[in-house]
């Protein structure tokens, strides 16, 4: 009771029962004649339906108002007779409807019925809303409304009805009809505010789901066109929500596989950089960055442009000096070091050439110095190698004293010994010795604290690294003492891990399992000789039929190139026609082949 107050003091007084009553009697009267049925049922809302509203894009309501106001058995009715009619008819007449609200909003009024009607056809019908027909009218409509507000914000209220469970599907709706609107230089306050309302609540919904978003960049590149364009016709708070909202939409094309994507908007995006302003270069430059740090493509792509936009590389090359803490820290270093050397290599001149350009010249003190900072990567192994050698060195030694007893009698100390009785290195230690004491004396006298403190650091590390060498050789030592015992500890380690092993695959291969083995072995070896059997018949078939169809495909192709492509220039529409008939022939041909062989095999 308390659903039809709320629905008869809302403006809606239709009941499940008397359109029930009133279709069935017309389907009696026009059994063959659907049109009838709708018109109708047109009728009946119009009489039915009362609402006032001023608002023509409904923003204060849920989206699928006023058609959540019905009863369910009335949506559903509406729904089964919507269903019992013909594809075409229903198209024809959702066009009228869309017409018919146009006209309705530019005469004043808001057209709650056609909105009612239009909804539930798109709700149990959505291929209608999909059809070239519908799509085609409303945006023709749309053409001729962009002046008129409030009858294009009423249409742009029927996109809603495009079926689109997917956030993907809302966000490309929004770009594919709402974005052009918003380009033209005609659009007036309230449409661009619908529009943008309709941005918001999208966007919203995005950050608040899970769904995987994935925006094309000609998508991305329209509205980032927007929202640096200067002679563009937006009102100055929607550009300034616009371009608060770039990186959001930036994120709907960067976030989906972008080691893969971000290769197809690397190169417009250099182009950009291009007599642009300083808050659109600041942002262009960010976005190639991040292109370059995640797909490695995009380096060859840079390459690949080099020369042909100098300028702009010029651009990015200072972009990246400027950041280079930063930017090192995140990017692939041999992409970018082989990237370095190619522009290098390009940007070197050579003998007989002219005077250099003042860019050509940059760039090339920018990759030199960048390319000097990265270093060779033969230092990292350099210092490998180092570390390596000292070890082994450490080792060498510690081994040859344990061998010999002592230092003084090792080979090492022999060598050192001789290597202090040269008369070079006497004079050395003796001149060092000289000044050494110079030292002590002038710092005992002078600065007598900071000398105690020195020797005392210095007794400190002297103590620490004597401490470490005898850690050190006493455990070289005990690895040597005990090598033999250590030895045979791994040997019965290894055998007992072999037994365990062994005794395993000994309770797999019992008799009996292998027997069982043997015996399904058998059995596959005799199941693929006969699939083999009959496999082979039909495939030799299916190729001879397959290459029956393959000549016929060839003719029919090589007619197709020759009328489609040489003797008539290639358009939209044309491309369209061809796409249509591919899918046919596709589905016949499979039809044919599926046909083809379950008669020849399981036909008898």
């Amino acid at each position: 009771l308390k659903v039809a107050i709320l629905k008869k003091s809302s403006g809606i007084n239709a009941e499940y029962g008397d359109i029930k009553t009133l279709i069935l009697d017309v389907k009696k009267r026009f059994p063959n004649h659907p049109r009838v049925w709708l018109k109708d049922v047109q009728s009946y809302f119009h009489m039915k339906v009362t609402l006032r509203e001023s608002d023509p894009g409904m923003m204060m309501y849920e989206p699928n108002y006023p058609y959540n106001m019905l009863d369910t058995e009335l949506q559903d009715f509406l729904s089964s007779t919507f269903r019992d009619i013909p594809e075409n008819v229903l198209i024809s007449f959702y066009t009228e409807m869309l017409e018919s609200l146009a006209k309705d909003v530019r005469n004043g009024a808001c057209g709650y019925y056609h909105r009612i009607l239009l909804q539930s056809m798109s709700h149990c019908c959505p291929k209608v809303v999909h059809s070239k027909e519908v799509t085609a009218k409303l945006q023709l409509l749309l053409d001729s409304s962009v002046t008129r507000s409030k009858e294009c914000v009423a249409l742009l209220w029927s996109l809603q009805m495009i079926p689109r469970n997917k956030l993907d599907t809302k966000l490309k709706v929004w770009f594919t009809w709402m974005l052009p609107i918003l380009q033209t230089r005609k659009t007036e306050r309230p449409v661009q505010d619908y529009i943008l309302r309709c941005l918001e609540n999208i966007v919203s919904e995005i950050s608040e789901g899970k769904e995987e978003v994935e925006l094309g960049p000609s998508d991305f590149f329209g509205y980032f066109d927007l929202v640096f364009s200067p002679n563009s016709n937006l009102l100055s708070h929607v550009q300034t929500v616009l371009l608060e909202t770039l990186d959001l939409v930036k994120c709907f094309a960067f976030d989906s596989r972008p080691d893969k994507r971000l290769r197809s908007f690397f190169p417009s995006l250099l182009i950009r950089l291009q007599q642009c302003s300083t808050q659109q270069k600041s942002v262009v430059l960010r976005y190639l960055l991040e292109c370059l740090v995640q797909d490695a493509q995009c380096w060859l792509l840079w390459q690949q442009m080099f020369g042909k936009h100098l300028s702009n590389s010029v651009m990015l090359l200072e972009h990246i000096h400027d950041n280079w803490p930063s930017f090192i820290k995140i990017v692939n270093k041999t992409a970018f070091k082989q990237t370095l050397n190619y522009l290098m290599a390009t940007l070197t001149p050579t003998s007989g050439k002219g005077k250099v350009k003042e860019n050509q010249r940059r760039a090339l003190e920018l990759c030199t110095d960048m390319s000097h900072a990265i270093g060779s990567p033969l230092k990292g192994a350099l210092k490998l190698a180092v570390v390596a050698m000292i070890v082994v060195s450490v080792i060498y030694v510690l081994h040859d004293v344990k061998e010999f007893g002592s230092f003084q009698a090792s080979r090492t100390g022999r060598v050192y010994s001789s290597f202090l009785q040269h008369q070079t290195v006497i004079n050395v230690i003796s001149t060092t010795r000289l000044y050494g004491g110079m030292v002590h004396k002038y710092g005992m006298a002078h600065v007598p604290l900071l000398m105690e403190y020195l020797y005392t650091i210095c007794n400190s590390v002297s103590s620490t690294l004597a401490l470490f060498a005898v850690f050190l050789q006493s455990n070289l030592n005990y690895l040597i003492d005990n090598r033999e015992h250590i030895i045979l500890q791994m040997k019965a380690g290894a055998e007992d891990v072999w037994n365990r092993t062994y005794s395993m695959i000994g309770s797999l291969t019992t008799p009996e399992n292998m027997s069982q083995i043997e015996r399904r072995a058998l059995l596959y070896m005799d199941l693929c000789r006969e699939y083999w059997a009959w496999g082979s018949t039909h495939v030799t078939l299916l190729a001879a039929t397959g290459a029956e169809q393959a000549t016929a495909l060839f003719g029919a192709a090589q007619e197709f190139v020759v009328n489609n492509f040489i003797n008539e220039p290639v358009t939209i529409d044309r491309l369209k026609e061809w796409g249509l008939v591919l899918f046919t022939l596709t589905t016949d041909t499979v039809s044919h082949y599926y046909e083809t062989v379950y008669n020849a095999t399981f036909a008898k």
